[in-house]
């Protein structure tokens, strides 16, 4: 399919570079460069295929989603230490970037083409066994399901979609199922809890570090590798005041991701 489709073939390429920085770090400037430079054909290209779907280009330019996915995902890990980690905008950034990826993903159920052996979510996978921090990222929720209650209604219906979402995806980690895991969580959050999440909302911010750990059960994968941990890092690491009610929370969410103090 990528032979066929240019922007797909682009996108390819930009994560297969961003694949050989991580595999040699020592020279990996070149691989990132290159990986840049396909990502940004891609992204180019995608937006233009987006505004003319066809039976034909939908399933190329579903994967060619997934992969710009993987790449904004990968690329601030990569890099390490010479780009700033600011999770909101690296969030914000992967939403711009996915902007019609539903669309494409209900499409394809009617006109699977080539995908239609791909677009299976099998309930019969070995479940990887990190049962205990699933468990616990799971309890943390349901405590925070309990201050959400008494919150303010204007804002309970943003609290709780974004809470629902993480529930289910991490409910069914490792598997991805049918609204694509932890790792499409940028895609599904609303206009309304960016806008708490801005203005420093706790409950908003607790729902993004709880993001952070569910992040850091795929911390196994190259392209995600230290993400959740970082993201937390980032979040935290401004934070003067933290509200009692919250300070058993963030002391949890420290240790599930490893942090020191």
């Amino acid at each position: 399919m990528a032979t066929s489709h240019p922007f797909l073939l682009d996108s390819l390429l930009a994560l297969t570079a961003l694949h050989l920085a991580f595999l040699n770090p020592d020279d990996k400037r070149p691989w990132m460069e290159a990986a840049l430079k396909y990502q940004n054909q891609a992204c180019s290209a995608f937006s233009r295929v987006l505004v003319d779907i066809s039976p034909e280009n939908c399933g190329p330019a579903f994967i060619c989603a997934v992969f710009i996915l993987l790449c904004a995902t990968a690329y601030p890990c990569v890099a390490g230490d010479t780009h700033p980690f600011d999770p909101l905008a690296q969030v914000l950034e992967t939403r711009r970037l996915l902007v019609g990826c539903a669309f494409l993903y209900h499409h394809l159920h009617r006109h699977p083409g080539q995908l239609k052996e791909w677009l299976r979510f099998p309930n019969d996978v070995k479940r990887e066994e990190n049962v205990t921090s699933q468990g616990a990222l799971l309890d943390s929720l349901r405590q925070v399901a309990a201050v959400m209650n008494d919150a303010s209604e204007p804002h309970r219906a943003a609290y709780q979609d974004t809470w629902d979402f993480l529930h289910d995806t991490i409910s069914l980690w490792p598997l991805g199922g049918p609204r694509g895991g932890i790792i499409s969580w940028p895609v599904h959050i609303g206009g309304d809890y960016i806008a708490l999440l801005k203005q420093g909302d706790w409950i908003a911010r607790i729902l993004f570090l709880h993001y952070g750990v569910g992040m850091h059960l795929l911390s196994d994968k190259w392209y995600v590798n230290d993400w959740g941990r970082r993201l937390v890092a980032a979040v935290l690491q401004p934070l003067q005041d933290i509200p009692p009610i919250w300070t058993e929370t963030i002391t949890w969410i420290r240790q599930a991701v490893d942090l020191n103090g």
